[in-house]
């Protein structure tokens, strides 16, 4: 795990809420930074495996968007959907072998 962030991760980092109540959207992340939204998805997947931060993300209802986990119950949250994701994906490669 690297400790230095770059200026991207910094400026996005910098942007995520603490705790689930009040997720920011890829694209409000983009118009605030000038990044794209590929650009931003990649810094934050970068953050959480080589930099540890526990940046989840809430995918359906209302307020959809990331947030920094500050509970185990948010960091559960931000794991359901991709267990559910896995899941898909290997049904989907199961179905292909066929």
């Amino acid at each position: 795990m690297s400790n230095k962030l770059t200026d991207k991760q910094k400026q996005i980092l910098a942007l995520i809420p603490r705790g689930i109540n009040a997720p920011i959207k890829a694209k409000e992340i983009a118009a605030k930074t000038g990044l794209d939204v590929r650009t931003i998805r990649e810094n934050i997947s970068n953050l959480i495996i080589y930099q540890g931060f526990k940046i989840g993300a809430i995918r359906t209802g209302r307020e959809q968007g990331y947030f920094i986990a500050t509970t185990k119950q948010e960091i559960e949250i931000a794991v359901r959907p991709l267990q559910a994701q896995i899941n898909n994906m290997n049904k989907r490669i199961t179905a292909l072998k066929k």
